[in-house]
């Protein structure tokens, strides 16, 4: 009988560290998240391979070399609270930011004049900068923003 409840126990602290083990798996990386065929959306012409920094970067380019596309991601800071917007916009001088509702915990769209567009959010104890080279229209700030949340489905 103490031989059936030991190994019950065990049985019962296996599926617990196994269920564990499964709910933190490994956040993907950044070219597992941002795919090319976004990536040729969002530029607006075919893009050509990715370029993956260490995991938590990638980039594409456009075929021409016209266009940029890329996504970063990092750690939140444990506090990611109202500061974390206010420093974003703060890092933008001159730049038009708007904060696009329902979307991430937090998150930032920031238009530049020199089309360095960029959608940052913060979201499951990370944050997620995804950039495009290209003029700010209401068709690429749609498909940022679904691009952003297609991103985030994956995490």
């Amino acid at each position: 009988m103490r031989t059936q409840a030991i190994i019950s126990l065990t049985a019962a602290l296996l599926l617990l560290l196994t269920a564990t083990s499964a709910a933190h798996a490994a956040t993907p990386k950044a070219c597992e998240l941002l795919d090319a065929k976004t990536a040729a959306s969002l530029a607006g012409s075919a893009v050509g391979a990715p370029a993956d920094v260490q995991g938590v970067g990638c980039f594409y380019t456009t075929k021409s070399g016209s266009a940029t596309v890329g996504l970063t991601m990092a750690d939140a800071p444990a506090n990611a609270g109202s500061d974390v917007t206010r420093a974003m916009k703060m890092a933008s001088p001159g730049a038009t930011t708007e904060s696009i509702p329902d979307l991430g915990d937090q998150n930032l769209l920031i238009v530049r004049t020199s089309n360095q567009n960029g959608l940052m959010v913060v979201y499951h104890h990370k944050t997620l900068s995804l950039a495009v080279q290209q003029r700010m229209t209401p068709d690429l700030k749609a498909a940022m923003i679904k691009a952003m949340r297609q991103i985030m489905s994956k995490l």
